[in-house]
């Protein structure tokens, strides 16, 4: 089983560029993967959250990460 390490670089919060909205916050979080002695740096994802719900709690819809090929499976 491989152990995969994740370091998280930038986050940019509700922005109108990424999809934004009056229903929804859209946000996009950066990071570096590294799994198997390789490195997949400048990866990003698209996380959103229905406005309105619980900031902490509430559910949130977290995208395809970008910027890597990625073929393995994804719990969407």
């Amino acid at each position: 089983m491989s152990q995969i390490s994740v370091t998280f670089h930038k986050l940019i919060q509700d922005s109108q560029d990424f999809g934004s909205d009056d229903e929804h916050m859209v946000s996009r979080v950066f990071f570096t993967i590294e799994v198997n002695d390789k490195s997949y740096p400048a990866v990003y994802c698209d996380l959103k959250q229905t406005v309105g719900s619980d900031f902490e709690s509430g559910p949130i819809e977290v995208g395809t990460p970008q910027g890597v090929k990625y073929s393995g499976s994804f719990n969407y």
